[in-house]
């Protein structure tokens, strides 16, 4: 039997509403209508989740993840948000980069992105387009350029570009996967 295991997340937001609607909305985009999802929010486990993302969002090291996220059963899908969850804080990929590192489009990593249902714990804010420029976030351009900012990683407000001394090339990216899976992260 399987123990409890986080399906998706959310980022803080301003209302338990809000974070509600979000929270199924991303469970939804990710996992489709396929899954009966049983809702936990003041459990020890929910709060050190909820610790565990703010600690994120707000640019503090969290530490160790302690808790399982459940594996996609799409594996193109999962494989781009391993390699995702392969970036390194103050760092950051594009689209390109990564579309090369896992052999396929850049248009598919920027939708695998757009789907993933763990932002911050997979953290697909840290990937932009190949001009620099931040490109798209489900929660918008200010809070991606603040979380990388957050990271240290320097963007221009005023152009929306990252500084691309931070980039982490395709061959990079294929080298911390394998890192990965060397120390059991996957």
């Amino acid at each position: 039997m399987l123990g409890k295991i986080l399906v998706c997340n959310t980022i803080p937001l301003p209302t338990q509403a809000e974070a509600e609607a979000d929270l199924k909305a991303t469970c939804i985009s990710a996992w489709g209508d396929s899954l009966d999802f049983y809702w936990e929010f003041y459990t020890p486990e929910a709060y050190k989740i909820a610790r565990y993302i703010y600690n994120l969002f707000v640019g503090r090291n969290p530490g160790p993840r302690g808790f399982d996220i459940l594996p996609h059963y799409k594996t193109k899908f999962w494989n781009a948000l391993l390699t995702i969850s392969s970036i390194p804080r103050g760092r950051f990929t594009t689209y390109g980069e990564l579309a090369r590192a896992i052999n396929t489009s850049p248009r598919a990593t920027g939708n695998y992105a757009a789907r993933n249902p763990y932002p911050l714990i997979i953290p697909c804010h840290r990937v932009v387009r190949s001009d620099m420029r931040l490109g798209g976030y489900s929660y918008g351009p200010i809070i991606k350029a603040s979380l990388l900012m957050n990271e240290g990683v320097t963007v221009n407000l005023d152009t929306g570009k990252v500084d691309p001394s931070k980039l982490i090339r395709a061959e990079e990216l294929i080298k911390l996967r394998k890192v990965l899976k060397i120390v059991g992260y996957e």
